[in-house]
């Protein structure tokens, strides 16, 4: 065997016994909007790198501009206390790895949310973190009048209008789990709580894995947010070989 062949053959070698790529690493992000009992809406976003995941939640309830115009007839007192993920292809959740962040309503300290695997929000996920049933620690609406959350609640609340952009103004969810996941491929079903009543109602992107339908309606984000991102990246790309060039001129 010549040299030529024994380089290529030593390249496929190790190509085979280097770990494969987290091809399932992904970020999806969509405004979903409905409910099994009184009507919700929530910006949600899922970004996973490797074993960690970050999601963030914003409670569009009572928000006349939410997607779909669905917005103004939401029950403004929703109170989130729960979100499953399901269709994960068995990826757990690592238990104890949760970090929680968010603006709170003037006045209140909500505490962290538990994380949990193979339990239910509704139905059977696999992997979820949840505040309990009642609306204390929830995320509230900055679009609810005075009255319609519980003063006695301590709750995560953000703004009826803000820049979706702002990171600050998200409840934000971190954590990490174990096994690869795309979440372009799953689902999720978000839990609401009537800030008043304790009524609780559902709202999943997909049929359940008892076969119940979705009751969301979602949304992903508008080719004009796609095309400026797209710009974005390519912008910071084009930053990179501006820089490598520079460095490569100044050695010279």
């Amino acid at each position: 065997m010549n040299r030529t062949s024994r380089f290529v053959a030593l390249l496929g070698a190790l190509a085979v016994g280097l770990p494969a790529t987290a091809f399932a690493d992904g970020f999806t992000s969509y405004r979903v909007c409905g409910g099994v009992t009184f009507a919700t809406c929530a910006a949600v976003s899922i970004n996973v790198v490797g074993s960690d995941v970050t999601v963030q939640v914003w409670n569009l309830s009572g928000n006349g501009a939410a997607t779909y115009g669905q917005g103004a007839s939401t029950n403004a007192g929703t109170v989130f206390t729960g979100i499953g993920f399901y269709n994960t292809s068995g990826v757990s959740a690592v238990l104890g790895s949760l970090n929680m962040t968010g603006p709170a309503r003037a006045g209140d300290s909500p505490n962290s949310w538990s994380l949990g695997n193979n339990s239910s929000v509704g139905f059977g996920v696999d992997f979820r973190t949840v505040s309990g049933r009642g609306a204390n620690n929830g995320i509230a609406s900055g679009c609810a009048a005075s009255g319609q959350v519980s003063g006695g609640a301590s709750v995560f609340q953000t703004p009826c209008a803000g820049a979706l952009g702002n990171s600050n103004e998200w409840v934000t969810f971190s954590f990490k789990i174990s096994g690869n996941w795309d979440p372009r491929g799953s689902d999720i079903t978000l839990r609401g709580v009537d800030g008043l009543t304790g009524d609780v109602t559902e709202c999943a992107t997909g049929p359940s894995p008892s076969g119940t339908p979705a009751s969301c309606t979602t949304v992903t984000p508008e080719p004009v947010s796609m095309a400026l991102l797209a710009t974005g990246l390519a912008g910071i790309g084009g930053m990179g070989v501006f820089r490598r060039r520079k460095q490569k001129q100044n050695i010279a």
